[in-house]
């Protein structure tokens, strides 16, 4: 990228991280978190998100014929845990919603220590990444943000829940926007960045990662929801750091773009389907108790 698109692009990603972190913040409660957090199976779904998948994405990764931009941009996604699309997937699939928020806040807070750990790993060593910068980039985009939804939301839930909302549905234009920026700065380099291999990689990593989820044995409503925040990763925290990181690099950005658009599809139809599921399960269950 370059000049006002590349500052364009760092700034409604930057925007998009901090108002997402804000609206979580905003519908966090403590002792929700403190109940989950007392579960070991809770944290084996953390060491899962945070050390598992990013692993996984490495080794499917670096199995496909890709180009050290693209596979770095598969890798970089696989090593950001629990994008906010998981707290809507799992209200769509009647999964437990309080197991979804505490795991999502958590995550999304170790994502300031994992991402910048995990990065220079990881990460093709063609792509200069520098930890200390990562870790206080990620820290204003998303711990100092939900301090201040947090406290916000200690005035009033119902009102927290509301403006959650709104920055939710705020947060999701800006990303938009900056996707659009971003595909307009690197229009060139995209059309030789895309291949069918992207989307085949994008596609085995997010469900591999949604079976990792699923594993820890739980509550069936929560072992849906743990396969829904795997799943998902943060590829506006991904985004982000492409901006900050190496924002000239469009094979990077191509592969985030695409690993986001394929797991939303696989978010939405896997809700869908255990929803649809779970309608039949109870009509049955009525049905055998009518009779």
């Amino acid at each position: 990228m370059a000049g006002t698109l590349d500052g364009a692009f760092t700034a409604l990603v930057f925007i998009t991280v901090a108002l997402t972190s804000v609206a979580i913040g905003l519908v966090t409660r403590l002792d929700v978190i403190r109940a989950a957090v007392r579960r070991v199976s809770f944290w084996v779904v953390i060491i899962a998100n945070l050390a598992v998948v990013p692993l996984l994405g490495y080794v499917v990764a670096r199995s496909m014929p890709l180009t050290p931009g693209v596979e770095s941009g598969v890798v970089l996604c696989a090593i950001c845990a629990a994008g906010p699309l998981g707290l809507k997937a799992s209200q769509i699939s009647r999964s437990d919603l309080a197991w979804t928020l505490s795991l999502t806040v958590v995550l999304q807070i170790l994502n300031v220590l994992t991402l910048p750990m995990w990065s220079p790993v990881l990460l093709d060593r063609s792509l200069t990444v520098q930890p200390g910068d990562l870790f206080g980039v990620l820290a204003i985009a998303i711990l100092l943000p939900a301090l201040v939804g947090g406290w916000s939301g200690r005035r009033g839930p119902r009102a927290a829940e509301r403006r959650s909302r709104k920055l939710t549905t705020v947060s999701n234009v800006t990303l938009v926007m900056a996707v659009i920026v971003g595909v307009a700065a690197n229009a060139p380099e995209l059309a030789s960045s895309v291949s069918s291999w992207v989307l085949l990689t994008a596609i085995v990593v997010i469900l591999a990662a949604g079976l990792v989820g699923w594993w820890p044995p739980e509550a069936a409503s929560r072992r849906r929801a743990s396969a829904l925040v795997t799943l998902n990763r943060a590829t506006s925290v991904a985004l982000l750091v492409v901006g900050r990181a190496f924002p000239e690099n469009a094979e990077v950005f191509t592969a985030a773009v695409v690993f986001g658009l394929v797991q939303t599809a696989a978010a939405v139809a896997l809700s869908l389907y255990w929803r649809l599921s779970l309608g039949r399960s109870t009509r049955f269950v009525e049905a055998g108790v009518t009779r």
